[in-house]
């Protein structure tokens, strides 16, 4: 999850993010990071920007 938050703060796409960061795609990631952050992926972006 670090990588892809980190991933996501630097502007990769959310699916580049899912698949380096090793989640089986973006829907995944999604579920994971609402489940941790509390936030989406998208939401976390556009907080990051």
């Amino acid at each position: 999850m670090a990588l892809a938050r980190q991933l996501i703060a630097r502007g990769a796409t959310l699916a580049d993010a899912a698949a380096t960061a090793g989640f089986a795609d973006q829907s995944h990631m999604t579920r994971a990071f609402v489940r941790l952050l509390g936030v989406t992926p998208a939401n976390y972006a556009a907080a990051m920007r």
